[in-house]
């Protein structure tokens, strides 16, 4: 799994279905996450007596820093392992310079949803799953003489 998600960054490759499955996984473990962080802060909530603002400050006082700082570690973790996962099928793919197109994608990605909102942005997102999960093995890949592969 750390392999898969976290391993091979400069070199690794994934073909459709191995990333359809990790892409999955990755998807539950950010919902449960999620779904575990939610609970927390509706529990804090309901033991601050419904109060906005003491229910911040209950969860920053049982928290603290290091949790706050452990919350985003983790969910910079899961980006990162979704990032390098789209990378690999980038490089299964063909395609040279897979993080540079990753990174493009997060960034053409950040600009619509702040520019268009979060339709448009997770429309492009759509649009680059499909593709990742559509497009086959070695279909952009050059051989030695600078032709395409067969």
């Amino acid at each position: 799994m750390f392999t898969a998600l976290w391993g091979e960054i400069q070199h690794g490759r994934l073909q459709r279905l191995p990333f359809l499955v990790w892409y999955v996984v990755l998807v539950l473990l950010v919902a449960v996450l999620a779904f575990v962080l939610g609970a927390v802060i509706g529990a804090a909530e309901r033991m601050a007596g419904g109060e906005p603002l003491e229910t911040q400050v209950a969860l920053g006082e049982s928290l603290g820093p290091v949790g706050v700082l452990v919350v985003a570690a983790v969910f910079a973790l899961l980006l990162l392992g979704q990032l390098n996962i789209m990378a690999k099928r980038v490089r299964d793919m063909g395609l040279p310079m897979a993080w540079l197109f990753v990174l493009g994608w997060l960034l053409l990605s950040g600009v619509l949803s702040s520019a268009g909102g979060p339709l448009v942005g997770g429309l492009l997102s759509l649009l680059v799953l499909a593709a990742l999960l559509l497009v086959p093995t070695a279909t952009f890949a050059r051989d030695q003489r600078g032709g395409r592969r067969p």
